[in-house]
């Protein structure tokens, strides 16, 4: 496909490295000489000097002939204006990252018909449920569903008395032979492995878990975790974020919310919007103030501020007073391989997060959906086996799978189950696989 992205930020640059990977013909359209700079040097792509927004920069990108238009820069407008001049000259595909949520409202004036967008993303919308959803499985570094809510892929950070330290992955297996679920995953070090049976579990390692949902619980124990229920939390940073987490919060009556606040102006209009949230006026720096607001009784800690530096030290605090649970925003992927080394539980990139949801749109068809693992070099494939590929009809044991990739599981009608050698895969199965990003053009051209 012939791929225009207006801007190179870092979901820009992140979806035109992906992208390209794949062998699409990418064009990136950026009028920041740092940023054009950076894209150039780090991207086999062309980059172009200009506004997104511009027919003339358009045209010179060739929007004429270009089969999908992602517009991410930082301004709503541009992005706007450029699938408008997309919709325009006939571009089948037309993406925009919105920060203004009133466009997804059916009651707006402007629908994104109107507009001529066909999929809009909204960052913060995004961000808050994964955080949301993380909060809801305490115990994990990472939550991504699958097969409509149906599997969980689940990150687990292993303690040293885990009762599945210096197990094999087949031990492991064969000690709860009532649960099911596959290890698709371990991060050691910096390195991903993807294991097989005979690998064994260290401390310290995050493990990957793929099972139903309703199993999430009985693989937490296994694994040492137990899930403990939360009911007071602190959210730290009152902007669009924070306010949409304390919003989803609010739903469940048993959850006691405080949210501070540094800006006056801003808690006054929190407190018009919020109704059963405490807004508290202050820096969330401030140990005084934390103590003060009961932050020792607290059973999770959101930080949620536009500086990702305040997110970590708060975080950082927060852990030092006796918090159980830490959830930290941060805007560049390097923090994330080192959070679990310097104290923290879990921390959400709103850049990558929007990069997936958009690459999961994109990949509509035979990827029924799409996640790239926070901090790791590593993706989650659901895939719908079609009747033409090439693996249709085949005994799993006779698939030259990638080395760098393995299914979890299958979900076949209204069954999810774990393959073994002897599956026989079938059109219209949905397969969940793990793989390195080596490995995904051969998955493709399987399925």
């Amino acid at each position: 496909m012939k791929i225009i992205i207006v801007g190179a930020g870092r979901v820009g640059s992140h979806l035109g490295k992906i992208l390209a990977n794949e062998n699409h013909d990418v064009t990136i359209i950026e009028p920041d000489d740092n940023a054009r700079r950076r894209a150039m040097e780090m991207l086999d792509v062309m980059v172009i000097d200009g506004n997104g927004a511009s027919p003339k920069v358009l045209m010179q990108a060739g929007i004429s002939d270009c089969d999908m238009l992602i517009a991410v820069s930082a301004i709503d407008e541009i992005n706007i204006l450029a699938c408008m001049i997309a919709a325009r000259v006939g571009v089948p595909k037309k993406i925009a990252r919105l920060r203004n949520a009133e466009f997804s409202d059916p009651n707006s004036l402007l629908t994104k018909q109107d507009l001529g967008i066909d999929f809009i993303i909204h960052p913060e919308v995004e961000t808050a449920r994964e955080l949301v959803l993380l909060i809801r499985r305490s115990s994990a570094t990472d939550v991504v569903e699958f097969a409509d809510g149906k599997v969980q892929l689940v990150g687990i950070r292993i303690d040293k008395t885990a009762p599945i330290v210096n197990k094999t992955l087949q031990q492991i297996d064969k000690e709860n032979p009532d649960v099911l679920f596959r290890v698709v995953a371990i991060f050691r070090g910096n390195r991903t492995i993807v294991p097989t049976g005979d690998c064994i579990v260290n401390k310290g390692d995050q493990l990957f878990f793929i099972t139903k949902t309703e199993l999430v619980q009985n693989i937490l124990q296994l694994a040492g975790k137990s899930e403990e229920k939360m009911e007071k939390l602190m959210i730290l940073g009152g902007g669009k974020v924070g306010r949409l987490v304390a919003t989803e919060l609010e739903k469940d009556k048993a959850l006691n919310v405080k949210l501070i606040e540094s800006s006056k102006e801003k808690t006054m209009k929190i407190a018009n919007q919020l109704r059963r949230t405490l807004i508290i006026v202050g820096d969330g720096t401030d140990l005084d103030l934390l103590a003060t607001e009961g932050i020792m009784d607290m059973d999770g800690y959101i930080a949620v501020t536009s500086d990702e530096e305040t997110n970590i030290i708060s975080s950082l605090m927060a852990k030092h007073l006796g918090v159980r649970r830490s959830l930290t925003l941060v805007n560049r992927s390097d923090y994330l391989p080192v959070m679990s080394s310097i104290g923290l539980d879990a921390a959400v990139d709103q850049q990558m997060i929007t990069a997936n949801t958009i690459l999961r749109f994109i990949r509509r068809g035979n990827i029924v959906s799409y996640a790239t693992l926070r901090g790791i070099e590593a993706e989650v494939l659901e895939v719908e086996v079609g009747e033409k590929a090439k693996i249709a009809n085949m005994l799993l044991k006779k698939v030259k799978f990638p080395a760098n990739a393995i299914i979890g599981l299958v979900t076949r009608n209204d069954k999810v189950f774990v393959p073994t050698g002897e599956t026989n895969i079938t059109p219209g199965d949905k397969l969940i696989v793990f793989t390195l990003p080596d490995a995904i053009s051969a998955i493709e051209r399987m399925i």
